[in-house]
């Protein structure tokens, strides 16, 4: 008896120290991963909303420091009707149902704080 409740305990374990080192991602989502760029002088917050609202733990990181350029994942949803936020700023870039990660394709914080993407191929 007191060995299944040591493989108890080193499971629990186990399980709380996966938890600690990388959040799950939200339920029925796929990950996309896109540079983003912060040209501004402010950190800028990531996320993807759908109808208007922020889908917790949405985007790894889910800021950007001032000046840095980050491989960011996105978690989407697989139905419709989301959108990528950066800074509450809403916008839809033409992923055509591509998932993991998309080099061609990228967003930019301009030193003003405007946010666009970018794409160089496939768009």
């Amino acid at each position: 008896m007191r060995r299944l409740e040591g493989l108890w305990l080193a499971v629990g374990l186990l399980v709380a120290a996966c938890a600690l080192t990388e959040p799950m991602p939200p339920a029925g989502t796929v990950p996309v991963q896109l540079e983003v760029a912060n040209k501004s002088p402010r950190e800028v917050s990531l996320s993807v909303t759908i109808e208007g609202r922020p889908l917790p733990g949405s985007a790894q990181p889910p800021a950007l420091a001032a000046g840095a350029t980050a491989d960011v994942i996105f978690y989407v949803p697989i139905a419709t009707g989301w959108a990528l936020s950066v800074n509450s700023e809403e916008f839809l870039p033409d992923l055509r149902g591509r998932t993991g990660e998309i080099v061609d394709i990228g967003i930019e914080v301009d030193p003003q704080g405007s946010v666009s993407w970018w794409c160089s191929g496939r768009c």
